[in-house]
């Protein structure tokens, strides 16, 4: 911290000793706990369970994502690829009903976006995806109860 001249470290957060001090301690944490690691598993996790729903529930149009970072894409159906805005806004608040935080996201708003804690346990995830799970599933029946044969 003497090496810059006065003024020299500009800005609110530019160059703050805690802040550096803190960031370093979590890249420790991340070479420590190879959380780079542990982020790849929650995705994989989430894109095998995903991939399942997907066969399950024809709304669900794209399973996306990069490490602890997934989303689902909802649509009217796999062959009309239309947005499925109220079908999204229902899924996020039955998991926020039901203790799990979700975003809605995309252009029309019917992208679920997910991202994991990475130190989320195992029993933790499956008990968040079982809720997402549920709502999937509780809105595509209500949906198709709705629709006349």
């Amino acid at each position: 911290m003497d090496a810059p001249g006065p003024g020299g470290l500009g800005g609110t957060f530019a160059g703050n000793p805690v802040s550096c001090a803190a960031a370093l301690a979590v890249l420790e944490q991340f070479e420590q706990q190879d959380l780079n690691a542990r982020a790849n598993e929650l995705g994989d996790h989430f894109q095998k369970r995903a991939r399942e729903w997907q066969k399950r529930w024809p709304m669900i149009g794209d399973v996306r994502g990069l490490g602890a970072m997934q989303a689902i894409e909802l649509v009217q159906s796999q062959d009309k690829r239309e947005p499925a805005s109220d079908e999204t806004r229902q899924i996020t608040q039955y998991c926020y009903e039901h203790g799990v935080i979700t975003i809605s996201a995309g252009s029309y708003g019917n992208v679920v976006r997910l991202l994991m804690p990475l130190v989320i346990t195992d029993a933790q995830m499956d008990e968040g995806l079982d809720v997402l799970e549920g709502a999937l599933k509780t809105v595509y029946e209500r949906k198709h109860e709705a629709q006349p044969v």
